[in-house]
């Protein structure tokens, strides 16, 4: 397994456990009419989940442990990843490489490598 870096390219496939926006309406029974966002766990390719393809990853870090109930009930940091779809950016997600998560894909499919370009637009 080889933790991702910013700009790689990635494909995510049908099945792949990720957390994403959604419309609450369609994550809680008591907002049967919100379209207000929640970041929640999705899974790519079905409904109200985010779509396959390919994704530059725009950030990365170990993050995200915490304790439980239990003085030996220790969940450790994981490799966090962001990313935003290559052919529309406005499609955001996130998932773990590693820790104790509900979205983690451990070994991901690196296809390339990606460079953010800034352009003067005045």
């Amino acid at each position: 397994m080889k933790d991702l870096r910013v700009g790689d390219l990635i494909e995510l496939e049908a099945g792949q456990q990720v957390y994403f926006d959604v419309e609450e309406r369609f994550v809680y029974q008591n907002t049967p009419r919100s379209r207000k966002l929640t970041h929640t766990e999705a899974v790519v390719g079905e409904p109200h989940g985010p779509p396959p393809g390919l994704y530059v990853v725009t950030r990365t870090g170990m993050e995200g442990g915490g304790t439980g109930m239990g003085p030996h009930d220790v969940f450790p940091d994981g490799w966090h990843v962001d990313c935003e779809k290559f052919d529309d950016p406005s499609v955001e997600l996130d998932f773990y490489q590693s820790g104790c998560f509900t979205a983690m894909i451990k070994n991901v499919k690196v296809v390339g490598k990606c460079r953010r370009r800034w352009e003067r637009v005045e």
